[in-house]
């Protein structure tokens, strides 16, 4: 064992500091016990996923040991380092992307496959009549977008103008050294010619109208955008009896009240917050819920309820008049409609039909069917259908046997 006199001891905290010798020890530690222990931490690379969605950036790393600037990393790197808004996205929804779902930041971002997608969504907050919360946000991000093409087109026209005057400039410069030279020792240069200009025309001066300031040759205006904005207000937030109000405290629509006018989007940023979080704790995760579990509509679920009780009906007095004429040949020709009534009938109760998972179709009104494309919603409702298929036909059969090993009794 070493034995460190107070010498060393004092000279290796007066080179180092007192942080960098622990974090020595530290690192010598870990040395010793990697060479009696190997396998330290679980590689996460185990954990394979199977989202579609995702970009391909690695946010599991392998095992590694780095050394950042002087700070030292043991066992994982920060998937921080590199990219933190990618990874604090990719962390962030790790709730659904272990079952490879995306959640409702990429739904509405990414082109993502049926029926996890934006128009799929729409149609079920339809059904339950508030849809005007996601319009409401797709209305907000229309407005930005129109938002940032007035800033650019604005910044455009003043690199234009700008070019123009530098153009100007450069060309009277050039008439001027080759004019006279008796005509005076007095010559005005290009920016005292300029501010000898009207205020209108110098490109730094107060304009009454954007619109009037960028010319003929760009349609879009900030009174345009004033319109949009005051459009969405009147539509979502306005008034306490408007037909499409979203959920939004009052505080909120106070906000908006006083800042109504403003084309900025930063105006509605919190109001469009607020709806997103209620769009995805609320409404998103029973959305998903329906997409894994059903694949009909109301309208062919009361249907199916009504051929299920008829088809079983017909089946049992089939059986039942089998039974009373005392013929046992012919019980089994019951098995046909024991297994469409209860298929119809189950299909009714848990709203699934099993001949559409195991083909992969799913019904978004009555009688309007869209395939389904996402990979995992597929493997799912194929699981499903098989399951519930192998489960009809033997209680059909079980059934059938039940009235078979019943005594004929002839009245």
């Amino acid at each position: 064992m070493n034995r460190w006199s107070i010498r060393q001891a004092n000279s290796r905290l007066h080179a180092y500091g007192i942080q960098k010798a622990l974090e020595d020890d530290l690192s010598r530690k870990i040395q010793q016990d990697e060479k009696v222990q190997t396998g330290i931490a679980i590689p996460l690379t185990d954990l394979h996923s199977t989202n579609p969605y995702l970009s391909g950036m690695p946010m599991i790393q392998k095992p590694s040991r780095s050394t950042h600037g002087s700070m030292k990393t043991y066992g994982f790197r920060d998937p921080f380092a590199s990219a933190p808004m990618e990874a604090w996205q990719e962390i962030k929804d790790y709730n659904l992307r272990v079952n490879g779902l995306p959640v409702l930041d990429q739904m509405m971002r990414l082109h993502t496959y049926s029926p996890l997608t934006q128009s799929h969504f729409a149609a079920f907050l339809r059904r339950r009549r508030v849809d005007q919360n996601l319009s409401f946000l797709m209305e907000l991000e229309t407005h930005e977008k129109l938002w940032r093409a007035y800033l650019q087109s604005l910044d455009r026209h003043n690199r234009q103008r700008l070019s123009r005057f530098l153009e100007s400039a450069a060309e009277k410069e050039k008439k001027e050294k080759k004019g006279d030279p008796w005509l005076g020792s007095y010559r005005e240069t290009p920016d005292t010619e300029d501010l000898l200009q009207s205020p209108a025309a110098h490109p730094t001066a107060p304009h009454p109208s954007t619109a009037t300031a960028l010319g003929s040759d760009r349609s879009l205006s900030r009174e345009d955008l004033v319109q949009n904005a005051q459009r969405i207000y009147q539509t979502y937030c306005a008034p306490p009896d408007v037909q499409r109000r979203i959920h939004l405290p009052e505080d909120y629509r106070a906000v908006l009240r006083d800042l109504q006018g403003r084309p900025e989007p930063i105006v509605f940023e919190s109001a469009k917050n607020h709806v997103f979080e209620i769009l995805n704790v609320f409404y998103y995760p029973l959305f998903v819920d329906e997409v894994l579990n059903q694949n009909i509509s109301l309208g062919t679920s009361r249907l199916c309820l009504v051929l299920g009780v008829l088809l079983l009906t017909l089946a049992y007095s089939l059986e039942l008049s089998l039974v009373f004429l005392d013929s046992s040949s012919s019980r089994w020709f019951a098995l046909i409609p024991f297994f469409f009534g209860w298929s119809t009938l189950l299909t009714s109760v848990t709203k699934f039909a099993w001949w559409f998972g195991i083909t992969s179709f799913s019904e978004i009104q009555f009688m309007a069917y869209s395939e389904i494309q996402d990979v995992n919603v597929k493997r799912i409702h194929r699981k499903r259908g098989w399951l519930w298929l192998a489960f009809i036909i033997l209680l059909s059969i079980l059934n059938t046997i039940i009235f078979i090993f019943i005594p004929s009794h002839r009245l």
